[in-house]
């Protein structure tokens, strides 16, 4: 279910998005009713965009976090990836001459969205605003790091084994987290999904990997110790 939050997100928390960086707040007003924006709030589980479905919005994750998965002919699901605050989802094909999805996109939490119009968003007004231009640059700027994250899951899932799958996820979300102590930003059941392996299989193995020294955790705080 959505429910409708117009203006419950104070315009200076959304200065923090990265979507508006280098953006003002008295610019941030105009711009995003030159896109015409609305938010929405979704619920855990609930489907914000379905397979198929045409995409003329860009959704920014305000709070929360958001599933893209893709289901095959023999019923079969794949986690390709999760988004969270501050990034983009639907762009890809929103910017599409043919906006159809080809994938659903599910509320992973509780999330408030914020959505844009994307013809809006990538083209000029007749206002000629100046700060526009910031806002493609910085639009492209998330493209082209989303498509660093989607490369980043080719080489996680390629790994032969699971555990080497494990571990290349935890050293991406070490980089990212920039410690040796990292939170799995889904749950386990999402995490088996993401690396396509069966969770009871992913669960014993991350048990060996503690009983052999390699890791060691507590719900989804994981310490690497290698």
């Amino acid at each position: 279910m959505i429910v409708n939050k117009q203006d419950k997100i104070k315009k200076s928390e959304l200065l923090s998005v990265p979507l508006f960086s280098g953006i003002t707040e008295n610019e941030l007003n105009q711009l995003l009713y030159c896109c015409r924006s609305y938010e929405a709030e979704y619920k855990k589980g609930d489907f914000i965009i379905l397979d198929d479905d045409k995409v003329t919005y860009v959704g920014i994750v305000l709070s929360g976090s958001v599933n893209m998965l893709k289901n095959d002919i023999y019923g079969n699901q794949t986690l390709l990836t999760y988004i969270g605050p501050g990034e983009l989802f639907g762009e890809n094909f929103a910017i599409q001459k043919e906006q159809n999805a080809n994938v659903s996109f599910v509320a992973g939490q509780t999330t408030h969205v914020l959505f844009m119009a994307a013809f809006n968003l990538i083209h000029s007004c007749s206002r000629n605003c100046t700060f526009h231009q910031t806002l493609v640059q910085n639009f492209f700027d998330l493209l082209g790091k989303k498509s660093v994250r989607l490369m980043e899951k080719i080489e996680i899932t390629s790994k032969t084994t699971i555990r080497d799958k494990i571990l290349a996820y935890l050293s991406m979300l070490s980089q990212e987290q920039k410690s040796r102590y990292v939170t799995l930003p889904i749950t386990k059941s999402e995490l088996a999904e993401y690396l396509s392996v069966n969770r009871s299989a992913m669960m014993r193995e991350l048990t060996n990997m503690r009983n052999d020294g390699l890791i060691d955790f507590d719900k989804n705080t994981f310490r690497i110790l290698i």
